[in-house]
């Protein structure tokens, strides 16, 4: 009797564990924007989206495929649908992935803001983007140009898709010398008037210029290329043709005439500020202008403001290439002890701000990099032949009024000059401040020690205010 008790208490134990799993399950399955969490899944989702360059002409084909997220190999599913008028609206209904993530592709004529006119030719772009909690994929050249990237970072990198979403993102700006933040590329659209919505118009205009929809193509192909592994554009050939269509375009009235043709397709006249962007672009000089493009960089992000560094490994250092230009206008601080040479803001966009040696000396760097001191900058010299050596090694090729420097390593150290504490700025084109992390106790009002380039081969350290303005280069710290 007392065994058959048991045995009836086991079952009625057992039913309660299946009955508590099956719970589990069913909370876990609850939907929201038409995923399944737990399990990765898309089940009945309707997506809507524009496909634009300009907007694509109606009838022009969108597919979309699942993709994992972590591997980033198509799984084999796939939705069509098509552009439903020549604004390049669509829709695709009742998507069931086995994945969250996905891949947008449209295939189509798309109206040319730059003629005005359909295209002769058809064009395809791409965008890859996670369905989680969304209803609305926007495919757009931006979206298409961090492809690749993002793919790399995932695969190679091991990153999440969403931080590796990110980092493609504003990495793909940079090369066009825009440090705004834009969270989702595939949120932007050209007939709006946001930051970001100007953004992908302004990268719209340069990419196309004069191009067809060939040269179009390849120039989108050997971005891709390029950007997929190193984070950066460095094809100053093509800068270059774009930028001079920039300055011939402002004077006969091309730039004006775009407005009025992306204004006459969305019937609005609240179009984003789009010629800012374009016109900081056709100015012809860039942060990345001053790197050596024969050097292999890497690159990192600022969580701070999202702005990318070029990074360079030389010896057994891992060296920010470019100065910093990190500043929160919350903070008063930064008010009093950073500055634009020139107080011009286009001086920090293209060599980094000046700092007091009290503010980069507190924790200024980014994340995982830190204010080198002498002993470390000794480092770098001994590896590149010595003080005496160094100043033309480590220059850049640009930015310096005498005999520019070799830049063999990728330093790129620019002739920013420096601003006085009396408010003066100084030596722009002929000398280079940098602070070090070290002070001088003896001296407290000369405490502090910059390494000092000047217009010969030689670099040495100088003792400097620290209330003067100089540049910050950070280094990584050891792991």
């Amino acid at each position: 009797m007392n065994l058959q008790i048991l045995k009836k208490w086991l079952r009625a134990m057992e039913l309660l564990m299946v009955l508590a799993m099956f719970c589990a399950c069913s909370d876990g399955d609850k939907t929201a924007g038409g995923t399944t969490e737990d399990a990765g899944i898309i089940a009945e989702l309707n997506v809507a989206g524009v496909a634009q360059k300009g907007p694509f002409v109606k009838g022009s084909a969108v597919t979309v495929q699942g993709i994992d997220c972590e591997m980033m190999e198509l799984t084999g599913e796939r939705f069509e649908s098509s552009v439903i008028s020549d604004k390049g609206d669509f829709a695709v209904e009742n998507v069931k992935l086995s994945s969250t993530c996905a891949v947008f592709e449209v295939t189509g004529f798309y109206l040319n803001e730059v003629t005005g006119e359909k295209t002769s030719d058809k064009l395809t772009l791409r965008a890859l983007t996670n369905l989680k909690d969304r209803e609305n994929v926007n495919i757009n050249l931006l979206t298409h140009l961090e492809y690749d990237r993002i793919k790399y970072l995932v695969t190679v990198k091991k990153m999440s898709f969403a931080v590796a979403k990110k980092q493609a993102e504003r990495e793909v700006l940079a090369s066009f010398d825009i440090s705004k933040q834009v969270d989702g590329f595939e949120n932007l659209n050209i007939f709006e008037s946001g930051d970001g919505d100007a953004a992908l118009l302004a990268v719209s205009v340069l990419m196309q210029a004069d191009a067809d929809v060939a040269k179009l193509e390849e120039r989108a192909n050997e971005f891709t290329t390029a950007i997929a592994r190193s984070g950066s554009w460095d094809d100053e050939k093509t800068k270059t043709e774009i930028t001079e269509w920039v300055r011939d375009a402002e004077a006969n009235g091309t730039i004006e005439m775009i407005r009025k043709n992306v204004e006459s397709w969305s019937n609005s006249n609240q179009i984003s500020a789009f010629e800012k962007y374009v016109e900081d672009f056709g100015e012809g000089l860039s942060r990345d202008s001053y790197l050596n493009s024969e050097v292999k960089y890497d690159s990192i992000v600022d969580s701070r403001d999202g702005q990318v560094y070029k990074t360079v490994e030389i010896g057994s250092q891992v060296w920010m290439a470019q100065n910093l230009n990190y500043t929160d206008t919350a903070k008063a601080v930064f008010k009093d002890s950073s500055w634009c040479y020139d107080n011009n803001p286009q001086n920090c966009v293209l060599a980094g701000r000046l700092y007091t040696w009290t503010l980069a000396k507190e924790s200024l760097c980014l994340e995982g990099y830190h204010l080198p001191d002498t002993t470390e900058w000794n480092v770098l010299f001994d590896f590149v032949g010595g003080t005496a050596n160094a100043g033309f090694a480590l220059r850049s090729l640009l930015g310096w009024d005498d005999v520019s420097g070799t830049d063999e390593y990728g330093f790129s150290v620019v002739a920013v000059g420096e601003r006085y504490h009396s408010g003066s700025f100084d030596s722009e084109g002929t000398k280079a401040f940098i602070w070090t992390a070290t002070a001088l106790s003896d001296e407290p009002e000369n405490s502090a020690i910059a390494t000092y380039f000047v217009g010969n081969a030689a670099v040495s350290f100088k003792k400097n205010f620290k209330d003067n303005g100089a540049s910050v280069r950070c280094l990584k710290d050891k792991s």
